[in-house]
């Protein structure tokens, strides 16, 4: 009957059986099936880990968003962010309103201050977003929000001011994304196709500029980011690349132990986390668990519906998933090369 379906979507000519339409058919129907088995056996029946995902939301928060690991976020962004010197970081309520009850509630992975009054808003994003982009520019508007809310209070109470000056802190937006930024045709001939780090702020188109408000864009693309641990010689590289690895590890890996990457595994391990910690990760890879299983599923109806074209789209539906380049390279048998192609295409 399935065969029947895909032969409906076939043009009538002697050649159907022999047809590249075909191959191809055969193709995704192999991919697919793949998928599917992965979702359903790995995903569904669990598999042993000691240390948490960081490229989970839950995970994220847990190592960089709890009280007493302040330390593993200020190592963190010193790393990422350039010239960065945090000594110190309060963290603040992730969940914020809008200026009316109209307006959407934002809830953030993590929302702190250093001493100087700067502003953090740290987010880990594994579904893919079209205007992603535009999100976060957004997000940095409930930090100028805050400020500004404060400051209003604070300056009429010390210099009987009515009105607030505008004269916010510095902030940032700091976005790891488990997906390539979506960018026109334009924007890829200007950006190397190894970058996986961007800073964006507001500039003169002409003179190059900056503004001076202090706010600050950071994508870091993690599908990008491929060296392994012997490879990586600058901090944010060895940062990266055992945030990308931690989950797959049973032991700490040679060469961290006695680093300040060691307590990113210590913070880490499952086994040690408090009982509430612990419930809530379980329970949040349950849920994504399901979550997956749900897209494989669709993946599945899609390809008996004729609706998938080819292996490009498997791989994209992959993508948004959450899964790894490896993993999925993997799993449709191509080069690892070929499928990053695909992800930047």
């Amino acid at each position: 009957q399935h065969q029947q379906k895909r032969g409906q979507h076939l043009p009538e000519c002697s050649h159907n059986t022999t047809s590249g339409y075909q191959r191809r058919c055969a193709a995704v129907d192999k991919a697919a099936d793949a998928i599917v088995q992965y979702f359903r056996h790995r995903y569904k029946n669990g598999v042993k880990r000691r240390y948490v995902n960081p490229l989970y939301d839950e995970g994220f928060k847990i190592l960089f968003g709890s009280e007493g690991n302040e330390e593993l976020l200020i190592n963190l962004l010193n790393g990422i962010i350039p010239g960065a010197e945090i000594v110190q970081l309060t963290y603040h309520n992730t969940e914020h309103h809008g200026v009316s009850e109209e307006d959407d509630k934002a809830i953030f992975d993590v929302y702190c201050e250093d001493k100087d009054g700067v502003r953090f808003l740290v987010e880990m994003q594994n579904w893919s977003q079209h205007y992603f982009n535009k999100r976060a520019v957004y997000y940095s508007t409930y930090a100028i929000q805050d400020q500004a809310a404060k400051e209003k209070k604070h300056q009429k109470k010390t210099l009987g001011k009515e009105n607030w000056d505008y004269n916010y802190a510095p902030i940032y937006v700091v976005c790891f994304l488990s997906f390539n930024m979506k960018r026109t045709p334009e924007d890829l001939i200007k950006i190397k196709q190894d970058e996986y780090l961007s800073f964006y702020r507001y500039i003169d188109i002409e003179t190059k500029e900056e503004l001076g408000d202090g706010t600050t864009l950071v994508f870091i693309e993690m599908n990008k980011f491929q060296k392994q641990f012997q490879e990586c010689h600058e901090k944010k590289e060895r940062w990266l690349c055992s945030m990308k690895n931690m989950r797959g590890q049973l032991e700490i890996p040679e060469g961290i132990t006695g680093t300040e990457l060691e307590t990113l595994y210590s913070k880490g391990e499952i086994a040690a986390l408090p009982k509430s910690k612990k419930l809530n990760y379980i329970s949040y890879i349950m849920s994504r668990n399901d979550e997956l299983n749900s897209r494989a599923e669709q993946i599945a109806d899609a390809r008996e519906e004729g609706r998938v074209e080819g292996r490009e789209e498997i791989i994209r539906c992959m993508v948004a998933s959450g899964m790894a380049a490896e993993e999925i390279a993997r799993i449709v048998k191509m080069d690892i090369k070929d499928v990053e192609n695909v992800l930047r295409g």
